[in-house]
């Protein structure tokens, strides 16, 4: 990045003062403190702090050395705005009496802590709800405030700040999520640089990389055509902490520049079978009914669907199960979710040529007491019969699990212009690629520094380091700049034995990868 011009920084108020001296007549008084010298003086200072005013001017007139308020307006003259605060969502459920309604707008929050000095976080129910039969139900909520401090976690909202008579608790079975602060002065300065360094082409490779920006969250972008064939655009993501994105933010991504094809299922008008398998209208958080699924020792129940008419392209799909259980406790197979190939008589693949299969295995500790997805990816040649298969397994003899719905989600979008992509774009989001950096050295640690402090100081500097490199142009993770970067940290004074993933080589990171710090090993 240049720097500013120094000239001004030149015009001190000595120099000032002299130059106005030095043009006087040599003949007269112009020692310090005679009347020619203190009567130029005043004049002097005025003029230097013009000549900082000046400078100033010019800092907050570029991009790349302005600020807050002052890039808002450079970056509004190319059509960008800073990103705003986003709210964090999620659910709570309300228990009380049977019938009552629990109107929108009706607050809840977590409990102060004055011992640490977190603040109470207030959330908002975005829809009325109605406590069934059973004594509860869910309702959305939404912070009040913007900002990551709505990310809550799961049970911390307790309290009713509205009262409702015949509620008598609330509580988040989940934690909230996405919220996010507004964005900051570097992220916004990388997205105006992207704009006016690569400008828009008509659905060049420079636009995609500005649209999936555009979207909160994102903090890096990669972009392959064509990857998939003509017409495809592959695109990477990861999140404003530089490591691969999550589910929701591909999502995000994907339904804004170019949205795919979704197609939703409910358990209770699928087909049940064998033993332990009943339509459930008792939970409080399902949509619509759910299917309750309990051991049976007279075999495995089953719950399926056809895909028939269902999926509307070839391609690779993503089935969404949405399943919870009574309890986490259960370490035995419980449930296997999967796509089942009837034209193959075999399970799906997960990608076309692939050879894993689109089946997962889970127990009750790898779900939660709170629906939420299972996904499975599979691949779907566009002829080939496919079913979802959801079983209760026999293993676990004590877990009760239930089934609510499934979506369909392609990985790729349709065609048809909707969103920001051209026409005839078939286009993939997805998160970056992990590649693990594990990390042993041996250092030897400078006097009066404390050897814990140093090595959490080299570890986070290592991070900093490779989320510096994630997805730019140069993404290879350096060995000898693993070296500089702990030589660098205060409080080490050499090292020895370094190696990075075994080895002392250079570790090449793909195009769509992200080097992200594994094991570090400091002796």
């Amino acid at each position: 990045m240049a720097d500013l011009p120094d000239y001004l920084t030149e015009q001190t108020e000595e120099a000032i003062r002299q130059r106005m001296l030095d043009s006087l007549p040599a003949d007269l008084d112009k020692t310090e403190g005679s009347y020619l010298w203190d009567a130029l003086a005043p004049a002097a200072i005025e003029l230097a702090q013009v000549a900082l005013w000046a400078q100033e001017v010019l800092r907050r007139v570029f991009a790349s050395t302005t600020f807050g308020a002052y890039l808002d307006l450079r970056c509004e003259e190319h059509g960008l705005t800073r990103r705003p605060a986003v709210k964090a969502t999620g659910q709570v459920v309300f228990t009380g009496v049977a019938g009552t309604v629990v109107p929108a707008g009706t607050r809840v929050a977590t409990p102060a802590d004055p011992v640490s000095g977190t603040a109470s976080v207030e959330f908002v129910t975005t829809a009325a709800a109605t406590i069934a039969s059973g004594g509860s139900t869910v309702a959305d909520v939404e912070a009040v405030e913007a900002g990551a401090a709505g990310n809550v976690a799961a049970g911390t909202i307790t309290l009713m700040v509205t009262p409702v008579p015949g509620v008598s608790g609330v509580s988040n079975p989940a934690a909230t999520g996405g919220g996010l602060g507004p964005e900051d002065d570097a992220s916004l300065l990388n997205r105006y640089l992207q704009r006016v360094r690569s400008p828009s082409a008509g659905g060049n490779k420079a636009d995609y990389v500005n649209w999936a920006l555009e979207v909160p969250g994102v903090g890096g972008v990669a972009v392959v055509p064509v990857r998939d064939g003509p017409g495809t655009v592959a695109v990477a993501i990861i999140d404003s902490g530089h490591v691969p994105a999550d589910q929701p933010l591909v999502d995000a991504v994907q339904d804004y520049i170019a949205p795919p094809w979704v197609d939703e299922a409910e358990a209770e008008a699928m087909t049940l079978g064998g033993g332990g398998t009943s339509i459930d209208q008792t939970q409080p958080d399902d949509t619509g009914d759910s299917v309750r699924m309990v051991y049976d020792a007279a075999g495995p129940g089953t719950v399926r669907h056809s895909l028939a008419g269902v999926l509307q392209q070839a391609g690779v799909w993503q089935v969404r199960v949405r399943v919870k259980v009574d309890s986490t406790a259960g370490a035995a197979d419980l449930l296997e979710v999967g796509v089942y190939n009837l034209s193959a008589a075999g399970w799906a693949k997960t990608s076309p040529g692939g050879t894993a299969d689109a089946v997962a295995t889970l127990r009750a500790a790898d779900l939660g007491t709170a629906f939420a997805d299972v996904t499975v990816a599979f691949y779907w040649n566009g002829v080939d019969q496919l079913e979802l298969r959801v079983t209760r397994l026999t293993s676990d003899t004590t877990t009760t699990a239930w089934v609510d719905r499934a979506v369909y989600r392609s990985t790729f979008s349709q065609d048809t212009g909707t969103g920001k992509a051209p026409i005839g774009a078939r286009v993939t989001v997805e998160p970056a690629t992990s590649v693990l950096i594990n990390v042993s050295a041996t250092l030897t640690i400078a006097p009066d520094y404390n050897a814990d402090s140093v090595k959490a100081a080299v570890v986070d500097n290592l991070r900093a380091y490779l989320r510096s490199l994630a997805l730019q142009a140069d993404n290879d993770v350096r060995y000898v700049r693993i070296g500089e970067t702990i030589l660098e940290t205060p409080g080490v004074l050499d090292y020895a034995n370094l190696t990075v993933n075994g080895g002392t080589a250079n570790i090449t990171i793909g195009q769509t990868e992200v080097a992200v710090l594994g094991s570090v090993t400091l002796t």
